[in-house]
């Protein structure tokens, strides 16, 4: 989401992949879950001048992904599941897939507005 100059990813990760969002460019895409795909989800959010990531826990799986986003200077998000599926909910969304899911991450992101928890 572009706001104020505020760009969002919304991040869904799993076991080995991660799917990536920046719905207000219209920009999707997929990265392998190795060091070489980590390191491609960085240059393309670099290049959309992302500042901010939102990403669901997913048993452990999205921790070494936050740890380079944010040793990259990327703020990261991890919420927890069912919040992002509450407030899905709330906004008549009731199917649950990965496209909705990391949608509604970045929807979440933008719309908590706590400091983010330093990184592990």
């Amino acid at each position: 989401m572009a706001q104020n100059g505020l760009v969002v990813a919304g991040i869904d990760v799993a076991k080995d992949k991660v799917d990536a969002c920046i719905r207000a460019l219209s920009q999707r895409r997929m990265f392998e879950s190795t060091a070489q795909g980590r390191g491609q989800l960085l240059s393309w959010l670099r290049q959309h001048k992302v500042t901010k990531a939102v990403m669901e826990a997913s048993g452990g799986y999205e921790r070494e992904w936050a740890k380079a986003l944010r040793e990259k200077g990327v703020e990261v998000r991890i919420v927890d599941p069912k919040r992002v599926r509450h407030f899905a909910q709330s906004a008549g969304r009731l199917a649950k897939n990965d496209t909705i899911d990391f949608r509604h991450d970045r929807l979440v992101c933008r719309d908590i507005r706590r400091r983010p928890r330093p990184g592990p």
